[in-house]
């Protein structure tokens, strides 16, 4: 089993598709941490949990994108040309699935860890000193659930059409740009560049108000379901496999 999964993940990072979009995503990091962020968001710290959210935050549609990207590569012409050789193999269909959304997760990881590295990197050499444990929280409120909703999302779409994963990462594309109430909006950039200025004070204390919280908790549980849902039609149809 690890060894397929080593197998799998080395497939992923090992692509020019990986090195790609990294590349694209440092890139524009860069920019918005010498652009906005350098000045501080919403009159907060350039190293706050604010300006950190909000980096990740610009950044989180490429993240996305990164993610579907590697769900359409598993899901490619190619790959399915392949499947008379995966399902001779001894292990159960569902769990090499499972692997391989195991190695799509761990590979959109390695991209976040880069992200913040760079923005960590650039507060190190810019500030001298950050405080590490206060931008756990922002990246996992700002990280987590959108990445969640992208893996269910794209795993029960590419049941009906391996063609939709590209309908899903145009509608990421929309749902950060259009100018969307929070409590919809898919990027959390407009909370974090907005939020503090309502707290009245200077540089406020990170805090996560109830009805963000259960947006995001809404939106983990409603990709945990999609991907669920969509192993159990896996396993119901001997004809749709990864």
């Amino acid at each position: 089993m690890n060894k397929i999964f080593r197998y799998e993940l080395r497939r992923l990072l090992w692509n020019k598709l990986f090195f790609g979009i990294l590349l694209v995503s440092l890139g524009y990091g860069w920019l918005t941490l010498t652009g906005s962020v350098v000045r501080g968001v919403a009159h907060t710290a350039p190293f706050s949990p604010w300006s950190f959210g909000y980096y990740l935050s610009q950044a989180l549609p490429l993240i996305c994108l990164g993610e579907l990207f590697f769900l359409a590569f598993f899901f490619s012409k190619e790959e399915r040309l392949l499947r008379p050789l995966t399902q001779a193999t001894p292990i159960r269909q569902r769990r090499y699935a499972a692997l391989r959304c195991g190695a799509v997760l761990t590979a959109t990881a390695i991209l976040c860890l880069c992200l913040a590295a760079l923005a960590v990197g650039f507060y190190v050499s810019l500030f001298g000193w950050v405080d590490y444990g206060e931008l756990i929280l922002p990246a996992l409120l700002t990280l987590i659930p959108p990445i969640v909703f992208c893996l269910g999302a794209g795993i029960m779409l590419s049941r009906f059409n391996h063609t939709l994963i590209y309908a899903l990462m145009a509608a990421v594309i929309l749902l950060t740009v259009l100018p969307l109430p929070s409590a919809i909006n898919f990027s959390l950039s407009g909370f974090f560049s907005q939020f503090p200025l309502t707290m009245g004070t200077l540089d406020p204390a990170f805090q996560i108000p109830s009805w963000l919280a259960i947006h995001q908790i809404s939106l983990t549980v409603l990709g945990a379901f999609l991907a669920v849902f969509a192993a159990n039609v896996q396993r119901n149809s001997s004809c749709q496999t990864m």
